[in-house]
């Protein structure tokens, strides 16, 4: 989809109250629910986009470079539709089908899952469930607690709002909008319907992408917040540039030039990794549905681009960051809130460097 100038204005319009209310408004879940924004990984049979990857992925990071809050949930709750095969068909069209339908939970098993005849005991706490504030099912995962077992076994669970409670602790100093609070549980009866495998699927509702790696998936998701929270800093550095023109211009060190060339130098950089990272993508789906082997190669490669990309993002901000003045040092101050979206997004686990080479930018 391409958002409209009248949609682009009303979200960073609200950027402010995300940064006082910590959550986003009614108007803007409005747009959401209109566009399908939470179903783009959804089957069409349950009211969903169904896309394919390389197309969703430029949708996160257009919604990124309008307002980073804006992108990660948009992200983080289209991931949510992943999860629709592995349902039993029936509670995946309870939670799915509804057209304000939207997944909150953890993959992390942080919780416990106590074996009854029917189903399970689920009691835990999970961290950084981004959507909390309006998500209408949370997944959790969870270790069973079954001292008949030799091995450990893990089950994921789907639950109902008012089986949760939701604790308001998302403190972080950026994407303050995006209720990324903690969700905990306790002694609640989970019939077996509700209880699922990430691994297993249990109806026809899945696409293409639902066999693409998971890992792969996350990797491009998430990449494209970064990418498009920085090209949304150097476009405002680019405003402020020509805003300033005149008066950086008549001074004697003519500041004008010096930071209109370190923004192209900078600009420079992004488009490459923006390539790399879009390269990638494609390649990589056109063999997917191709029927061809993801090799470990390929992954690997995968993975580096995507972690390199995010890098490079971070480089290029923080090289102009440099350059901008008190201006961006306070909290209220456009570039300032960007920044810290920008450094709050590329902390997730999927795009943390695990080595040298994925720390150094393009």
């Amino acid at each position: 989809m391409k958002f409209t100038d009248e949609n682009i204005q009303m979200i960073r319009n609200e950027h402010h109250n995300f940064e006082k209310t910590k959550q986003i408004s009614n108007n803007i879940l409005k747009l959401i629910y209109d566009q399908k924004l939470f179903k783009l990984f959804v089957s069409k049979d349950l009211g969903g986009e169904m896309l394919e990857l390389p197309d969703a992925v430029k949708i996160f990071q257009e919604a990124s470079r309008i307002d980073g809050n804006f992108g990660w949930i948009v992200t983080i709750g289209s991931g949510g539709g992943m999860f629709a095969p592995n349902m039993t068909k029936e509670t995946a069209k309870y939670f799915y089908s509804p057209k304000e339908a939207v997944i909150a939970g953890s993959g992390f098993p942080a919780g416990v899952a106590k074996p009854t005849e029917k189903g399970y005991i689920i009691n835990g706490q999970w961290f950084y469930c981004s959507g909390s504030q309006y998500a209408n099912c949370f997944t959790a995962t969870c270790i069973v607690d079954n001292k008949t077992e030799n091995k450990e076994e893990i089950i994921a669970v789907a639950l109902n709002p008012d089986e949760v409670k939701i604790i308001e602790n998302w403190d972080a100093f950026g994407l303050k909008g995006t209720s990324s609070h903690t969700i905990e549980v306790v002694n609640e009866f989970i019939p077996n319907d509700r209880v699922f495998s990430v691994l297993e699927s249990q109806n026809s509702f899945g696409g293409l992408v639902h066999t693409f790696p998971f890992m792969m998936f996350s990797e491009a998701s998430f990449g494209a917040i970064s990418l498009g929270i920085s090209k949304h800093f150097l476009e405002e550095v680019n405003s402020i540039l020509e805003k300033n023109k005149a008066n950086w211009q008549s001074g004697s060190n003519n500041r004008y030039d010096m930071l209109k060339n370190k923004l192209i130098e900078e600009e420079n950089r992004w488009e490459t990794a923006n390539n790399y990272f879009h390269e990638i993508i494609q390649s990589s789906w056109n063999k997917h549905i191709q029927g061809d082997e993801l090799t470990e190669e390929l992954k690997i490669k995968f993975s580096t681009i995507s972690k390199r990309s995010v890098t490079t993002t971070i480089k290029c901000v923080d090289n102009l960051y440099r350059y901008l003045g008190m201006q961006v040092v306070m909290e209220s101050n456009t570039l300032n809130q960007i920044w810290r979206d920008l450094h709050t997004a590329s902390q997730h686990t999927f795009l943390t460097p695990k080595n040298k080479i994925e720390a150094k930018s393009f």
